[in-house]
């Protein structure tokens, strides 16, 4: 990866918690937004400093329990998480799906404890009743569309 590291010191800036703006961004499990203005690993060697030593996407998300956030034109919605089975990354997560209810379609969920995804749409996850049974189903695979 170039290796070149370009930390500079400076912290990023937090946007609105729990926000969602269209392309990559980080949730972190207290509802801090940071948004990626480009790929997650350049936002990574950017900010060395504050991440700490992780270097990639995998990293973050297993080692800080970041959430890993990719929003598609069209309202498509992509996440990794580290395990579906955490308490705290489901409750963080559950905040940011229903806060943005209005901005995304369709979800497809990656949990790096397993193989699988998990997927479902807007209207499959109207109450956190539907959230929960997606989360508790066993990760399957599905076309990416």
């Amino acid at each position: 990866m170039g290796g070149e590291d370009t930390s500079s010191g400076e912290l990023p800036q937090a946007e609105e918690r729990f926000s969602l703006r269209p392309g990559a961004s980080w949730l972190s499990l207290d509802g801090t937004v940071y948004i990626v203005p480009g790929f997650h690993e350049e936002w990574i060697r950017k900010f060395r400093d504050f991440v700490g030593p992780y270097s990639t996407v995998a990293e973050l998300v297993v080692n800080k329990r970041w959430i890993s956030v990719v929003l598609y034109s069209g309202g498509y919605l992509e996440i990794c998480i580290n395990d579906r089975k955490d308490p705290e990354v489901r409750t963080t997560l559950w905040t940011f799906l229903s806060t943005n209810v209005q901005s995304w379609n369709e979800v497809l969920i990656m949990p790096f404890e397993e193989e699988g995804f998990i997927h479902f749409t807007r209207d499959d996850v109207d109450c956190q009743a539907a959230y929960t049974e997606a989360m508790n189903a066993t990760p399957s695979y599905v076309k990416k569309r």
